[in-house]
């Protein structure tokens, strides 16, 4: 399985949005995705991803079901500890794992200027370049020759914007820089979309 905590820094004068990406691996086999529970040990909190909210992609020949939104409690942060992830699809055929998470809660008190100067421990610098409509067209480490926005607009057409992002505790938390717009002018600034599927705590 893989999971990752995720710092959104949406602006230079907010705190970042805390997320939790959790993704299971399954076999071929494996029917339509059902639900996916997320639940921390200690306290019994719980996180409830129903069939809609599930995303699928593949890599290295897995098949991978999950979701990158689960959401602390208002105002809170996720408990560090062991979590067991319960993933059920529509033949009832269920996969029950567990991880321990372990994540600088710190950072969450902190602004983009303040990164990576605040990372206690070390960290790898890469760039995401996402389109107009939020899709990730590419993640790695910057080419040497994107050396303006038009060189990356060449080899992504529907290129929107860049963001910066840090890696910590061996890949395991991302830091996500505020984006900074391309200027393509083909298209149109994309309207903000809520955060109403986002899957937050309960007990």
């Amino acid at each position: 399985m893989d999971h990752k905590v995720i710092y959104d820094f949406r602006d230079s004068e907010s705190l970042p949005e805390l997320k939790l990406s959790v993704f299971v691996a399954v076999e071929n086999k494996v029917q339509k995705s059902a639900s996916m529970k997320l639940i921390h040990e200690d306290s019994g909190l719980e996180w409830n991803c129903r069939s809609l909210s599930l995303n699928k992609y593949e890599s290295n020949e897995m098949k991978w079901v999950g979701n990158t939104n689960f959401v602390p409690e208002k105002n809170r942060l996720f408990p560090e500890g062991n979590y067991r992830v319960i993933y059920e699809d529509l033949a009832e055929r269920e996969c029950d794992l567990t991880f321990t998470l372990n994540y600088p809660e710190h950072i969450a008190k902190v602004l983009s200027e303040e990164i990576p100067a605040a990372f206690n421990t070390p960290s790898a610098k890469k760039i995401a370049v996402y389109s107009n409509e939020d899709i990730l067209l590419y993640f790695g480490e910057e080419p040497a020759n994107w050396n303006s926005n038009d060189d990356i607009i060449m080899n992504y057409k529907n290129a929107w914007c860049t963001r910066v992002c840090y890696t910590l505790n061996r890949g395991t938390v991302y830091c996500l820089m505020p984006p900074v717009i391309l200027g393509n002018k083909d298209f149109n600034k994309p309207e903000e979309k809520s955060d109403s599927e986002n899957n937050q705590a309960s007990e």
